[in-house]
């Protein structure tokens, strides 16, 4: 999903353009690393993601991600000395993960905050197509959490640097025009994040559906009317 502000400590400036594709920066540090010792870090990290993936929280044992990766059980304790250190390590590199992958960009609209929400149902597709297990992971983070509060941390650390993405797109679509008014800005954020949670588990067609769906209850009378002449005058053209 996007997130151009902070995850996990590291941060990403905000852009002029609706998303900044490349890797480079702090996600470059986490997932390309030119040195030795980061190459060896993300080794272990991407481990720890498959074996999650695979077989859930339950089934992550520092010695199968230390195997997993093709170095001893030392080695891994030199980077990650406690398994806690590499789950917070490993939202890091989540983070760094759906920072950089993002499905197809909208056709432009005219419209800031409207792409904004249009990219974030676009990267719902193509997680779940191209890339469902990074769905499955943070699901995992999420059914751990409940019982696990040191999981519930680092779990509540990734949601809320979302927010922020979430809360900035719903108050300048408010403040432009764009988004309805007449609920305040604070819950139509918390709304969004639980449709958005909400739809990760759904097929494709039924996202598009939910994304319609959205759109149409969510953009203001005058966007509405934007949009309809921005049509009007493509058919004549």
């Amino acid at each position: 999903m996007i997130d151009n502000q902070v995850i996990g400590g590291y941060s990403a400036p905000v852009t002029d353009t609706l998303i900044d594709r490349s890797v480079s920066g702090w996600t470059r540090a986490l997932l390309e690393p030119a040195d030795d010792a980061g190459k060896r870090r993300a080794a272990l990290l991407e481990a720890a993601f498959d074996t999650i993936a695979e077989a859930g929280f339950e089934g992550l044992r520092t010695r199968a991600v230390a195997q997993r990766a093709g170095v001893n059980i030392a080695t891994l304790h030199y980077y990650f000395p406690s398994k806690q250190f590499l789950i917070e390590g490993l939202a890091q590199w989540i983070g760094a993960k759906f920072v950089s992958l993002h499905g197809p960009a909208p056709q432009p609209s005219g419209l800031p905050a409207l792409d904004r929400l249009r990219q974030e149902f676009a990267d719902g597709r193509f997680y779940l197509r191209e890339h469902p297990e990074m769905l499955l992971v943070m699901q995992e983070f999420g059914l751990r959490a409940q019982r696990d509060a040191a999981v519930m941390a680092v779990t509540q650390q990734m949601h809320g640097h979302w927010r922020q993405g979430i809360e900035q797109m719903v108050e300048e679509g408010v403040a432009d025009g764009t988004f309805r008014e007449d609920v305040p800005p604070c819950e139509l954020t918390a709304m969004l994040m639980t449709l958005f949670a909400g739809v990760a588990g759904r097929d494709v067609e039924q996202m598009d559906a939910i994304a319609r769906h959205t759109e149409d209850w969510l953009l203001s009378a005058r966007a509405k009317r934007k949009l309809a002449a921005a049509r009007k005058r493509g058919a004549k053209a």
